[in-house]
């Protein structure tokens, strides 16, 4: 049954009927206060959506794709020197067989790959001297340690490495500078730096030219600069004129590697490549593991983490502040419908309307009043979303190509920031309800 009073049912909840009566009655009132009342809830719902996006970006689209597949750590044969360095023994504790032991013991270890560090920049490509940034030895193993993917030519096998192939393979922004693009690169001779001798009235070359038989997917430069990932790849088995001599030598080239863990933590991945290597090798075996870069540790990795967390909070904490903020305009609203209303709600309740069912039809209303709000502010997002991300990019420094190119709203951020908005409107618009329904019905009618 539904009793009606003074134009109003009795009855939980509210209609839209009854909420836009409710809306025009307080905008021919007070008209500036509706109107900024549903536009702060709008810019607050509106900046909230974005300052989650913005966070949901940093995390998912930078941080989160160079962590997806565990951790990436280097390890060596060795340890800190006083002057920072690392001090690699010379010959080595372990051997080549310290790959099988890592990825066959290893609970979380994925792949492993030898680290040369080359000693020479300096190239020649067509005739013009080159100065390629970061170049490794390693093996077919290095690609997969930080999912490389190949865009031209061929991957790096194991019989590339075995056979000692006089092969390269190098990223497509390197591909791009020296030959134009990834495809042009395929075939094209890079050789390193060095003088024709002449024998027997004889010129021979004494540098070996290699072919660049693949172009990888450059990497994203946050990873390429927290993990020094390479710009040229060689099979370390190709320094040597004969492959043999290099398989020979694999022993004493084996004391640097890169390992890759699916385990989420550095420090116990960290943990298990060195208990691994001291149960094969000994308890007196030096290894020295860390996250960086080939040469040694890097702050890097942990300067990003600090700064994507410092963003996301803070602008979120501004979001949430602003929404909060704009959410007592709602509040103030339900304050004056409840000191206007003693009187009909203290009759409602003489005929049979239970205090919730009062309660429950303030939370509607403050709720379908946080949703016009809130509905407009979902617009007022996508309308605002290049300027202020936009905006925002430049603050990250280094990590503001990767924002500008991801942002955008996030379907997650858009539904977390709108029930988030609903939720301040209605608890807020819900708390005046309480002293509504409070007090003696008869001293109110009396007082009315």
């Amino acid at each position: 049954m539904q009793l009606k009073l003074c134009g109003h049912e009795v009855e939980g909840g509210v209609d839209m009927k009854k909420f836009i009566k409710l809306l025009l009655r307080h905008w021919v009132k007070t008209p500036l206060k509706i109107t900024l009342t549903l536009l702060s809830v709008a810019l607050g719902t509106g900046i909230l959506i974005l300052s989650f996006s913005a966070g949901s970006i940093l995390k998912n689209e930078i941080v989160s794709k160079m962590e997806k597949d565990g951790v990436i750590l280097y390890a060596v044969n060795g340890e800190w020197s006083s002057t920072g360095n690392i001090d690699q023994e010379r010959p080595g504790t372990w051997d080549s067989s310290v790959y099988d032991y890592l990825k066959t013991d290893g609970a979380t270890i994925d792949e492993v790959a030898i680290i040369v560090n080359f000693p020479m920049p300096d190239f020649v490509i067509n005739g013009k001297s080159y100065k390629i940034r970061n170049i490794i030895g390693t093996d077919h193993s290095y690609m997969d340690v930080f999912s490389l993917e190949i865009i031209s030519g061929d991957i790096m096998t194991e019989e590339d490495f075995n056979s000692g192939f006089k092969k390269v393979w190098i990223s497509e922004e390197t591909a791009i500078l020296l030959f134009g693009s990834s495809q042009n690169a395929i075939g094209q001779k890079i050789a390193p730096p060095g003088k024709e001798m002449e024998r027997g009235g004889r010129t021979r070359g004494m540098i070996s030219q290699y072919t660049v038989t693949g172009v990888y997917e450059t990497p994203l430069e946050v990873a390429r600069r927290s993990y020094g990932i390479a710009d040229m790849i060689f099979p370390v088995t190709s320094f040597f004129p004969i492959a043999e001599k290099g398989l020979g030598v694999l022993d004493f080239l084996s004391g640097r590697i890169v390992v890759k863990s699916s385990s989420g933590s550095v420090e116990k991945a960290s943990a298990e490549i060195t208990q691994i290597v001291k149960n094969n090798y000994g308890e007196d075996t030096l290894i020295t593991v860390w996250e960086g870069n080939t040469r040694g540790t890097s702050s890097y990795m942990e300067e990003l983490r600090q700064t994507v967390s410092i963003f996301t909070v803070s602008v979120n904490i501004l979001g949430i502040v602003l929404l909060l903020t704009s959410s007592l305009g709602i509040f103030s609203i339900m304050v004056v419908e409840a000191l206007g209303r003693r009187r009909e709600i203290a009759l409602e309740r003489s005929l049979g309307a239970s205090q919730m069912r009062v309660v429950r039809e303030f939370w509607s209303w403050s709720i379908m009043l946080t949703l016009f709000g809130a509905l407009i502010g979902v617009l007022l997002a996508f309308i605002l979303e290049k300027p202020v991300l936009g905006t925002l990019a430049p603050l990250l420094g280094e990590l503001s190509n990767n924002f500008s190119e991801n942002s955008g709203i996030q379907v997650k951020s858009l539904i977390s920031g709108f029930l988030l908005a609903l939720g301040c409107g209605g608890i807020l618009g819900l708390l005046p309800a309480f002293s509504a329904v409070k007090g003696n019905i008869a001293d109110t009618l009396r007082e009315a």
